[in-house]
């Protein structure tokens, strides 16, 4: 029911995701310090929970997903991507998912699609990620979900439900870095439409204090 991207550029790591139901942001893209994974198709959020805590205790995302899915009796009918901070990728779309479904697996990113209008959609958010290397990562996830949405996205109707995108900057932490639409009739427009909002109240908030510190990550251990 989702088409989804996650990758990692310049040590920061992102998802992006859009389906036809709602709250997505809540239960299905995940990203730390070292790395994103996304849990969809028959979402189970437990998965990306423990994945993203395997790879902060250094295991590589390909251990991390691959046996989580081993464990799991369901595993057909679930479709896990990411990537780590070593460049690392893994995809896995069940045998029983829904067709459409399918993933793409990039140099720096992973794209996965289920329940999709074709395999247009994944190759294009695919394609746009990569033509858009000049832009910030946050940009750049936009753009694939964008490019998805407008290769039919969802079988089940021309637009998505809920839409989310998430990114891991441990440089600058950053208002347009943690966003979701819950329930839109189009959601991807409207996540668009609140990122640029994000970005230029960013932009005016520093602006107008220069001198604030902009809390960085891991935040620095208080007397």
């Amino acid at each position: 029911m989702t088409f989804s991207i996650c990758a990692s550029v310049d040590g920061r790591h992102g998802a992006a995701i859009a389906t036809k139901a709602i709250a997505v942001g809540s239960t299905a893209p995940f990203v730390c310090r070292d790395g994103a994974v996304c849990t969809q198709a028959m979402t189970k959020t437990p998965i990306g929970v423990h994945a993203i805590g395997r790879l902060e205790r250094g295991a590589s995302v390909v251990e991390a997903v691959s046996s989580l899915l081993a464990a799991d009796t369901h595993s057909a009918q679930r479709q896990v991507h990411g990537i780590d901070s070593s460049g690392q990728t893994v995809a896995r779309t069940g045998d029983d998912c829904e067709p459409f479904a399918g993933d793409i697996e990039g140099e720096t990113y992973t794209v996965a699609g289920n329940m999709l209008d074709g395999p247009a959609v994944i190759e294009r958010m695919a394609d746009a990620f990569e033509r858009s290397r000049d832009r910030t990562l946050d940009r750049r996830l936009l753009a694939a979900l964008r490019a998805g949405a407008d290769a039919g996205g969802d079988k089940r109707g021309p637009n998505a439900q809920s839409a989310a995108i998430v990114v891991f900057d441990p440089e600058t932490p950053q208002l347009e870095h943690d966003l979701r639409v819950d329930e839109h009739d189009d959601a991807v427009t409207e996540l668009e439409r609140i990122h640029e909002t994000a970005r230029t109240a960013g932009a005016d908030w520093a602006a107008e204090y220069p001198n604030l510190d902009v809390q960085r990550w891991p935040p620095a251990e208080r007397d």
